[in-house]
């Protein structure tokens, strides 16, 4: 069972197709796989931050679906706790925690990357890290309790209501760094 588990995350990592829309992230899939336009006026230095300064920003109106915010023209980093995680089409979502916040972050499946994805290596590094060191996702949440840093770039969504995300619509997306801090192997 777990071997067939292992070899269907692989599988689904490696998918030969290019990225669409469709399969990696719907509408805003070149934010989310860092292949829009505007990927080169992010600063790819980290900024350091809280789960809770970035839940506090105000909800931007209407949602940005260009980089216009300094939100989404940064790369932050976080410590927190991955409180759950499950493989999803476009990527692998984690649920961070940071007293006394949650945000989402997520890691693009590398199919979903193009060939012009700024910052494609350290993508595959944190993809690379997270299932080789912690476990292999699965399509349905999992708890892991790891304390980890999160680098990752500013992405507004629309607030649903989802399990852990942060009520102003703040996610860290795509994620381009993954270190563990205790927990995992």
């Amino acid at each position: 069972m777990l071997a067939a588990s292992i070899g269907a995350v692989a599988a689904f990592a490696r998918a030969p197709k290019a990225p669409t829309p469709t399969r990696c992230g719907g509408e805003l899939w070149r934010l989310k796989t860092f292949s829009d336009p505007g990927r080169t006026s992010v600063a790819l230095a980290p900024k350091t931050t809280t789960i809770g300064a970035i839940v506090s920003k105000p909800y931007p109106r209407p949602v940005p679906r260009k980089r216009r915010t300094a939100f989404q023209r940064q790369n932050w980093e976080v410590i927190g706790q991955v409180t759950a995680f499950r493989l999803e089409d476009a990527g692998l979502r984690l649920i961070l925690y940071d007293d006394p916040a949650y945000v989402n972050a997520v890691i693009p499946v590398p199919s979903c990357l193009s060939r012009v994805s700024r910052a494609r290596t350290a993508i595959n590094d944190a993809w690379n890290t997270f299932v080789t060191r912690c476990t292999k996702p699965t399509r349905d949440w999992q708890p892991l309790g790891a304390v980890v840093a999160v680098r990752g770039v500013g992405l507004w969504s629309e607030r649903h209501g989802e399990r852990g995300a942060a009520a102003n619509g703040a996610e860290l997306y795509p994620v381009t760094g993954f270190r563990i801090v205790a927990g995992c192997r």
